[in-house]
């Protein structure tokens, strides 16, 4: 953990991902994150970060180009990650019988046993997905069929929250 912030949101699927042992992706979204501060920094796009001159002149400060480039490239690397993450499919958690992916935030898929005090009725793989989207939906009884079925949901998922299906 930093001893700078790196936001709720960074900071939360951070530790999302360090619970489940991937130690590397938190430690690189982290630090991918503060790159991106410093860079919003140099640039002046802060706020409290003055960015016009304040001695009777209203022209723009001059501009660090290398930290604008630097901002630049960030936002390059961090739309690489997020296409490299959702080509990457279904990942099998260190759990037994989980799979993860991400496509516009982390999905789960995760085989459960019959049990109805647990609301689980049927014995198969049941999917979990961001906010507003799947809460333990039954997918399928197999592995290959509910992977599947749980990409087309997603896609539904997304093409009704978003208008598109990318």
């Amino acid at each position: 953990m930093n001893d700078r912030s790196v936001g709720v949101e960074i900071d939360a699927t951070a530790t999302w991902l360090e619970e489940r042992g991937m130690r590397g992706a938190a430690s690189l979204l982290r630090r991918v994150a503060l790159q991106r501060d410093e860079a919003v920094r140099q640039l002046g796009l802060r706020p409290g970060a003055p960015t016009y001159r304040t001695e009777g002149s209203e022209h723009a400060a001059p501009r660090d180009l290398g930290a604008a480039a630097e901002a630049a490239m960030l936002r390059t690397d961090v739309a690489r990650l997020q296409s490299l993450a959702e080509r990457a499919g279904w990942v099998a958690d260190p759990a037994a019988k989980r799979l993860w992916r991400w496509r516009d935030g982390w999905w789960e898929l995760g085989h459960r046993r019959r049990n109805p005090k647990d609301g689980y009725h049927d014995t198969g793989w049941y999917l979990w997905g961001p906010v507003g989207s799947y809460d333990g939906e039954w997918v399928h009884r197999h592995k290959g069929q509910a992977m599947d079925e749980a990409e087309q949901l997603i896609t539904k998922h997304r093409t009704a929250t978003r208008g598109d299906g990318r």
